[in-house]
């Protein structure tokens, strides 16, 4: 049965009829939820998340997930209504998770003195080990550096809880932000799963809605003035070693 699970993933991971893989994907994310020895919160997202993204996969008809969305006219209004209502539900699921997480740590005094990272750091359980902590170390005894570390977590949390509110242009740094402090904790406490199902939410907290993540190319118009601008440059370059020329004679 666990290899079975594993073969699921592998053609979720692929992006081959996520009309198909939904359900399972959602299956198998609630019973390791459910089943887990020891949690680390990333099995606990990943199941909301799943769940939350069955509606949305659904209704897509694309072979594969990594392709360009078809036309919505070939949609039911039913389809498209139910997928972006589960969208705007994982938006708001993961604006309240930052939310609480940020305004819990607030009537802890270690958060609020600016010590709290100096406890998490040298935790046996959670803080950073081996050639990592003679790292992290110097940066916890110093007064500021643990400060930064405790309190610049909680503005990026504080941020994201409020991200749906704010430009476009903003939330891509934030997504930015979000993605490298989850990068510190996976690295400094070992929550890797948990890293994966949060940047998975922060993407789809911080991209459009219904965007998708695309290789930008220059328009044909933009190449073409670039290389006549080069050609210009090559010319006047040419040019300049005979006008110094004639100005010497």
């Amino acid at each position: 049965m666990r290899w079975a699970c594993v073969a699921v993933l592998l053609t979720v991971a692929s992006g081959w009829r996520p009309r198909l893989t939904a359900l399972p994907h959602a299956y198998i994310s609630f019973s390791v939820f459910t089943g887990i020895a020891i949690g680390d919160g990333g099995d606990q997202m990943t199941t909301v998340l799943t769940l939350l993204l069955v509606l949305p996969a659904l209704g897509d008809r694309r072979r594969w997930h990594w392709s360009t969305a078809g036309s919505e006219a070939t949609q039911p209004r039913w389809v498209l209504m139910a997928g972006a209502s589960s969208l705007v539900v994982v938006r708001l699921q993961m604006s309240f998770v930052y939310f609480q997480s940020s305004v819990s740590k607030l009537p802890h005094a270690e958060w609020a003195d600016g010590t709290g990272m100096w406890y998490w750091g040298n935790s046996l359980a959670f803080g950073a080990s081996g050639w990592l902590h003679t790292l992290v170390g110097p940066v916890l005894d110093n007064p500021i550096g643990v400060a930064a570390l405790t309190w610049v977590p909680l503005f990026i949390e504080i941020s994201l809880a409020v991200t749906l509110l704010l430009p476009q242009r903003v939330r891509y740094m934030l997504l930015t932000a979000g993605v490298c402090f989850h990068l510190r904790i996976a690295t400094m406490m070992g929550l890797w799963s948990f890293a994966l199902a949060m940047w998975a939410g922060l993407l789809l907290l911080c991209l459009p809605l219904g965007g998708e993540l695309r290789a930008r190319k220059p328009p044909a118009d933009y190449r073409a003035s670039f290389q006549e601008e080069r050609n210009k440059a090559t010319v006047l370059d040419s040019e300049k070693p005979a006008s110094r020329a004639s100005v010497t004679s």
